[in-house]
Parts: C-alpha cells; structure tokens; sequence
C-alpha cells in the first residue's frame, strides 16, 4: 500500500532562497501552488509574494521553518497542506536543504515540493478487509462455540454447559455490535 501511495505521490515543483536578499525563485510547478500564479516562475519574489498562493497560517509556517533551518539546521522538512478550489486540500511535502559557505552562513537554499497521494480507495478497503475478518473471525468462533455446546450437552454436566453459555453470549452482543455499526439507522 505504501508502495502504491509513494509510486502515485508526484513532485510538483522547485524553490530556491537567496538568504541575502530573502528572495524565493520557483519554478512552473511551485509558482502555481505557492504564489498561486504560474506567470511569477523564473521571477525573484519576496517571501509574502512567494507564498501569496497559500493559506497565511501555512505560508507563515513555511517561511518560519526556512528561516529557522538557515539559522540553526541545513535541512528544511515542512508538510503543507494547500487549498484546492477542485476538491479537498492537497497534502504536500516540502523538503529542502540550506547550503552554507565556509564560515557557516547560510548561502543558499533550495527544496522540492511533493505532492503525497491520496491512498483513498486503497486505504478504505483496507479497513474493510480488516473489518471482515474480525467479522469472519467472530464467526467462526460462535461456530466453534455451537459444536462446543452440542458436545457438551452430550455429557449432560450443567456446569460446562453454563460457561459455554457465557461465552455464546459475549459472541452474540460482538456480532450484534458489528453489524448495528454497518447497517443505517431506522428512520
């Protein structure tokens, strides 16, 4: 599933930072989701310029984590999640570097944008494939429990008979509660 998710996840763009100046320059793909306007790629921009295509709270984050990398890190690892006006936010993974010269000042930095993808389906069969085999497993168990209490009655020991009751019963309100979760309400 991981695998899947990865292979589908797609690099959406580049950015470069000129510490010295404060200026960003993205490429087609970041123009378009950080600026929210491919027609500023290629153009150096200041920061509010750069990130004018997201939400303020996650344009602050971004520009706080570069910051904060240039000051005390080299890496940058933000996780964005970015307005789409086509359906639900995009979750997308920013990870960059800060390059810095021989006295340790940072220089230059630069990161790639990658847009994660949405396990969806996959990720909701999943959890039905683990759904039925508690199910299928509840099942069996009140199977064995049956044949239990048949060969007990056998013996004709009312003792055994009250215990394998017990546990009928604790099986039967565990399939009751799994599927009052799976079928609507009574209107």
């Amino acid at each position: 599933m991981l695998v899947r998710t990865l292979a589908k996840s797609a690099i959406v763009g580049t950015w470069e930072w000129d510490p010295a100046t404060g200026h960003f320059l993205l490429d087609e793909g970041a123009a378009e989701l950080m600026a929210g306007d491919v027609g500023l790629a290629g153009h150096p921009l200041r920061s509010e310029r750069a990130t004018a295509g997201l939400d303020a709270s996650e344009a602050a984050r971004f520009l706080g984590d570069v910051r904060h990398a240039a000051e005390q890190e080299d890496d940058v690892a933000i996780d964005l999640w970015v307005a789409s006006s086509s359906g639900p936010a995009r979750h997308v993974l920013c990870r960059g570097r800060i390059h810095r010269n021989a006295r340790q000042q940072p220089v230059r930095g630069e990161g790639t944008l990658v847009e994660r993808a949405d396990p969806g389906a996959g990720t909701r069969t999943l959890r039905e494939l683990q759904s039925a085999a508690v199910a299928e497993a509840i099942d069996e168990a009140a199977e064995l429990l049956i044949a239990a209490r048949r060969a007990i009655d056998a013996t004709g020991k009312p003792r055994l008979r009250q215990l394998v009751d017990v546990l009928l019963l604790e099986v039967a309100r565990e399939i009751a509660s799994h599927s009052g979760a799976t079928e609507p309400p009574p209107h």
